[in-house]
């Protein structure tokens, strides 16, 4: 009986999928006749699809049938598109044959394009007094918007374009004064002769100057920290990009967590009020996280802070912080407004202790910083910073670099950070360069100068292919030669920069030996020239699950003694591949590199025994986060 039951269940089942392989399924879509936009722009513009190669392999096509009256809807979708773009007398055909099985359906869209209008004259007229019109015209912002609108002469008519060209001379006039500005665009049209004559209307209306700021939403700041947060004061000529980077502002500062700055019903004239809303966050709060790694294993965070210390705005946090390498306690003293809303000043004093590889260190110390905000996306950070460390060796028989245990930093540091495009996702350039100087108040053990840069550009091939890349390099000028503590110095490899290796495992190493006298292992030294890139092709695959993804990459690098002996060791290389999950609190990563060319040192041999194991060239690295 339970056999009958099976075959019978095989039966139904066979039968449902010939059924749904009967059913005709969209196979392949291409387009013809379309000389101005190519297919993969089209694509984007019909509902019909055809699935990709891992589908037709797996035979996924439920959400790919064939659709007769989605293809009706396709065929005026692709005129629309023509049509706003210039094309008044586009025509549009589809048709759908068998392929190879008659279910399979090769959807084919037959474009006749045609004669586009094209725009013969292009006139802007300013509609005001002569000398609000010559103001607007002197504008370098108005000029750059003449050279460059979609309405000019010699261009196709788009209509599409017609929200472009309003809003770029809206700006323009809304960023010098006119908060009643608007745009009117008339053209006439010989669709015979294909030509169109563009006017472009200029209505500035009244110059306006900031008047009253009104306030909502204030509980317990006082209005005088909003306002001074803003980047518009009472009298001021209007501008809309002060009352969007004065929103900004607001936004940024730790005491709020939504701020908007409206213009409410008035009249037209020459004065402009403007409406403040905000929302405090909570005065004090408590936040613990967690997290998990390859290099940390388990790493835990508890905050406290105090948002409005006397109503002025400034904010005290005290925070523990703790993993299987790191564990620090350290309180911080924000001040956010020091001569203007840019400027913040920070100070926090810590107590650490880390476990590196080749080094156990414990400190307690200060750093005081004066930060910066040039304009989004651009800050700049100086710094000083007093420590007293006690650094001991993690294997007792290797002796440290420069024997000695105890010393101070004392060190001025300036930074900088620009990133070309704020958004959750990066693209374009990220640029983090760093400058550090000991000893130039007398109150360091050592004397020492250290540069850095981290260089980064994300780019983006597709919607779901990005490829990122790193450059990070640094050097430190010491006169002593091998005296830095191992602090100091640098070190890669790891997680988060050439994988394959260990956590600070790539760069010279020195041999260890147990108390009998066995080769323990090596332990890195570090050095003072740095130099790793890293190459990453990051590939999303939402249609498996949704956040899922790829990643291959090339790293590599290395560490030397100093800068003049960069030829005693070679650059080194790691590749590898790994799995991708965007989670609601970040990237989960597993990545797992391959040494290319690892060194004796890298595979644990010594002496005369030359044996080492295939698993000493591979590197498992599991975090939260992208690797850069």
């Amino acid at each position: 009986m339970t056999l009958l039951l099976i075959f019978q269940s095989g039966a139904v089942l066979a039968d449902s999928l010939m059924q749904e392989e009967r059913e005709p399924v969209v196979w392949n879509v291409s387009f013809e006749g379309n000389d101005n936009y190519s297919g993969i722009v089209l694509n984007e513009v019909i509902a019909t699809k055809e699935p990709n190669l891992l589908r037709k392999i797996f035979r996924q096509f439920k959400d790919y049938r064939l659709n007769e009256t989605e293809l009706r809807r396709d065929r005026i979708r692709i005129m629309r598109y023509y049509e706003r773009r210039g094309y008044d007398q586009v025509q549009v055909s589809v048709e759908h044959t068998a392929a190879k099985d008659a279910w399979k359906r090769n959807v084919v869209f037959q474009i006749r394009e045609g004669e586009p209008i094209r725009i013969t004259s292009s006139l802007v007229i300013i509609d005001s007094d002569s000398t609000i019109a010559d103001e607007l015209r002197s504008e370098r912002s108005f000029e750059r918007t003449m050279g460059r609108h979609e309405f000019q002469e010699g261009n196709r008519y788009e209509t599409i374009r017609r929200p472009d060209v309003v809003g770029s001379f809206s700006q323009i006039m809304e960023n010098h004064g006119f908060p009643w500005a608007s745009v009117d665009i008339e053209a006439d049209i010989d669709s015979l002769a294909k030509k169109a004559d563009v006017r472009i209307m200029l209505k500035p209306g009244a110059k306006s100057y900031f008047s009253e700021f009104t306030f909502e939403g204030i509980e317990t700041v006082p209005e005088r920290i909003v306002a001074r947060e803003m980047e518009i004061r009472p009298g001021d000529v209007y501008d809309s990009r002060r009352i969007q980077e004065s929103q900004r502002q607001i936004f940024g500062h730790h005491l709020f967590r939504f701020a908007t700055i409206t213009i409410p019903e008035q009249e037209q004239d020459s004065t402009i009020d403007l409406q403040v809303r905000v929302r405090e966050n909570p005065l004090r709060t408590l936040e613990a996280t967690v997290g998990f790694g390859s290099e940390e294993y388990l790493r835990g965070r508890v905050s406290w802070q105090n948002r409005n210390i006397s109503g002025t705005g400034h904010r005290l946090g005290f925070n523990v912080r703790g993993s299987f390498i790191e564990q620090r306690l350290g309180a911080d003293y924000l001040i956010p407004y020091v001569f203007n809303s840019r400027s913040s000043f920070v100070s926090s004093p810590y107590g650490q202790r880390r476990l590196e590889p080749a080094f156990e260190l414990m400190r307690i110390g200060i750093t005081n910083s004066l930060i910066y905000q040039i304009k989004r996306g651009q800050t700049a950070t100086a710094s000083y910073e007093f420590s007293a460390n006690e650094e001991i060796s993690r294997r007792q028989q290797v002796s440290l670099p420069d024997s000695i245990l105890d010393y101070n930093v004392s060190s001025l540091l300036f930074s900088g950070y620009f990133s070309q495009r704020i958004t959750r996702d990066p693209e374009g350039w990220v640029v983090q360069p760093s400058a550090e100087f000991s000893g130039t108040f007398g109150e360091s053990t050592f004397t020492f100068q250290k540069l850095s840069l981290d260089t980064r550009y994300y780019l983006p091939l597709t919607r779901n292919t990005k490829l990122a890349t790193r450059i990070n390099t640094g050097v430190i000028f010491y006169t002593q030669p091998d005296s830095l503590p191992a602090n100091i110095r640098f070190f890669t490899g790891g997680t988060n920069s050439v994988r394959g290796w260990s956590r600070q495992e790539l760069g010279p190493k020195r041999p260890s030996f147990r108390d009998n006298g066995d080769f323990a292992g090596y332990v890195p030294t570090g050095g003072r020239a740095l130099l790793t890139f890293n190459v990453e092709l990051r590939q999303k695959l939402n249609f498996l699950f949704n956040g899922f993804g790829l990643g291959v990459f090339l790293d590599g690098g290395q560490v030397w003694r100093a800068v003049d002996r960069v030829d005693e060791r070679p650059i080194q290389f790691g590749i590898g591949g790994g799995l991708r999950y965007q989670s609601p609190i970040g990237p989960i990563r597993i990545d797992v590199g391959y040494k290319v060319n690892p060194s004796e040192s890298d595979l644990g041999i010594f002496g005369d025994d030359r044996s080492s194991n295939t698993w000493d060239r591979i590197g498992i690295h599991f975090s939260i986060g992208q690797a850069f």
